[in-house]
Parts: C-alpha cells; sequence; structure tokens
C-alpha cells in the first residue's frame, strides 16, 4: 500500500461527505419551503428558505427581475449537469467515478436452461 491510498481514501469520503451535505441541503431548500408569489396577475411557485409567512402568503416578495433570475438559475442547473456529464464521457474522462470492471464469477457456472421463477413471499 503506498502513501497516496490512504490520501485517496480520506478524499473520496471527505467528497461523499460534502456531496451528501449538499444534496440533502438541497432537498430541504426544494421540499421544505416552497411558496407562490402574485406578480403582474401570474403566479409563480418557487421553493427557498425564509422566514415568517405561510405558504400562500409568504412573508417577503421578489420583483419581476429576481424571479427571472430564479428561472435562469434553475435552467442552467437543469441544463449544465448533463451537459457537463456528456463532455467528459466523450473526452474519455469519468463524471464522478472512475468505472470499474464486473467480477467474474468463478465459482459457480452461470445455469442458462434451469430458469425458475422469483421466490414469493
Amino acid at each position: 500500500m503506498s502513501a497516496k491510498e490512504p490520501m485517496r481514501c480520506n478524499r473520496r469520503q471527505i467528497v461523499a461527505l460534502l456531496l451528501l451535505a449538499l444534496f440533502s441541503w438541497y432537498w430541504s431548500a426544494t421540499t421544505l419551503f416552497p411558496h407562490a408569489h402574485q406578480i403582474d396577475g401570474r403566479t409563480y411557485v418557487h421553493s427557498h428558505p425564509y422566514s415568517g409567512g405561510t405558504s400562500g402568503n409568504p412573508a417577503h416578495s421578489h420583483t419581476p427581475q429576481q424571479m427571472q433570475l430564479i428561472s435562469h438559475l434553475s435552467l442552467l442547473v437543469i441544463a449544465l449537469v448533463p451537459f457537463a456529464a456528456l463532455a467528459l464521457h466523450l473526452l474519455g474522462r469519468p463524471f464522478l467515478f472512475k468505472p470499474r470492471k464486473t467480477a467474474a464469477r468463478q465459482s459457480r457456472p452461470l445455469r442458462l436452461f434451469a430458469l425458475r421463477a422469483p421466490p414469493a413471499c
């Protein structure tokens, strides 16, 4: 075992924890704080942490420019991640983790003709 392997393991654990924290924050921000705004006769529904008010009557407001910015940022996030993954795939680089080879089954042969249904509970 080289000296770099424990460092790689620690880095992978740190990245995993940061991704878990980011996902948890994103999930809670989009799930726990949805609310609607009436701007220029249109109803805009979005979600972000805020204090006070209720879901139908939040204690804050947004200008039309802020609502447009929220829309553009949402579209950017939705479009940028798949584009980055595709670009990295075309360059031959993995998006997050390196692909691994599947393990070969050497202990037991595959049963080709003895198919059966899965067990029922």
